[in-house]
């Protein structure tokens, strides 16, 4: 019978590999002359993928990848205030109170919220994308507060972003797993320059003017399909996110500190952060895969990697036991709290 270890690593050889191989691939072709960025979280994972294929010789990069810690909640904190940002951030699905919106749309701790707002608003129900307007409307009298608030926060992002040399350069390929690309739409306006972005699934593809400055998306498996319309790499993405985390929660503030380094503040972490060694075996797995199948020239179509994720996203069985306490995801983002796809969709 073999052990955890192997079977974790030939799990993630199975389940993620194919998809890395295609992804990998697709970088090297479509982001040529251009610096990877991979975006936390799921970013960490590609970070570690694409060093170690130019490594061994497997990719040609003509700039070496980096990891962008940010997230979408990060960027919404940053540009509080903005009238940009509302249809962004209010236009997803969230229903709670507005101190609730407040914390885990854009970060705000419960001290920060109050000594902003007046707590009746803070303790008025909201439900989105339904009262976007309303929540635009009750805000609007405390902008400037809002936005003196998070200044130090949209600071720290600048100044990250700068240190880590992309706000000058070579243009940066954003990497995510998709899919309507808000982090990268956010970081092309605050850096005032034209940004790609390379998701697995882009549903909104194309050209998006953002301030000044253009970003261009293109999804490598599909683009332009929409949610509930059957293709499983989209609606049951939630596995994928699962697994594509980084040992860090998600990052909710960043500070710079007095020696020109970075000081992040994370949220709370899910399953996976916890048993993140576990984690590591599959991405090892995965990575192992995908640089011998590039060594013996072995390759995939995109057609070919849905339909394997079909077979495990639809199956019951097909995810083996052993990584069944890995599947867990965050949403706080849209109020849900922590999610277990395997249950949601009952397999």
């Amino acid at each position: 019978m073999k052990n955890t270890r192997q079977a974790l690593r030939e799990f993630g050889a199975s389940f993620m590999g194919p998809a890395f191989l295609v992804y990998a691939k697709a970088v090297e072709t479509q982001g040529a002359g251009r610096v990877p960025v991979c975006l936390a979280r799921e970013g960490w994972c590609f970070e570690r993928l694409l060093t170690r294929l130019q490594a061994e010789g497997h990719l040609q990069l003509e700039h070496a990848p980096c990891y962008l810690k940010v997230s979408r909640t990060l960027l919404f904190r940053a540009n509080l205030g903005e009238a940009f940002l509302w249809p962004l951030a209010l236009g997803n699905l969230f229903e709670g109170s507005v101190q609730s919106l407040m914390r885990k749309r854009f970060g705000l701790q419960m001290h920060e919220a109050y000594s902003v707002l007046p707590a009746e608003l803070l303790q008025m129900h909201v439900k989105l994308p339904e009262q976007q307007e309303d929540v635009i409307q009750w805000l609007t009298p405390h902008l400037e507060r809002l936005k003196a608030l998070v200044a130090p926060t949209r600071q720290g992002v600048m100044a990250y972003l700068k240190a880590l040399g992309l706000t000058e350069g070579p243009q940066p390929v954003m990497l995510d797993l998709g899919y309507s690309g808000t982090i990268q739409k956010l970081l092309t306006r605050m850096m005032e320059r034209d940004t790609h972005g390379l998701y697995y699934v882009a549903t909104k593809p194309g050209k998006s003017q953002q301030g000044t400055a253009t970003a261009h998306l293109a999804g490598v498996f599909r683009e332009g399909i929409g949610w509930g319309e059957g293709y499983q790499m989209l609606d049951r993405s939630l596995l994928f996110e699962s697994l594509m985390t980084a040992p860090h929660g998600q990052v909710v503030d960043v500070r710079e500190d007095s020696d020109g380094g970075f000081e992040f503040c994370y949220g709370r972490q899910a399953a996976t952060q916890r048993h993140f060694q576990d984690l590591q075996e599959v991405f090892d797995g995965a990575i192992e895969q995908v640089a011998n199948w590039l060594e013996s020239g072995v390759s995939f179509t995109p057609e070919e990697v849905e339909q394997m994720y079909e077979n495990f996203a639809t199956r019951q069985g097909a995810i083996p036991q052993c990584a069944w306490h890995l599947f867990f995801v965050d949403d706080d983002f849209s109020g849900n709290g922590i999610l277990n796809p395997l249950a949601l969709f009952n397999i």
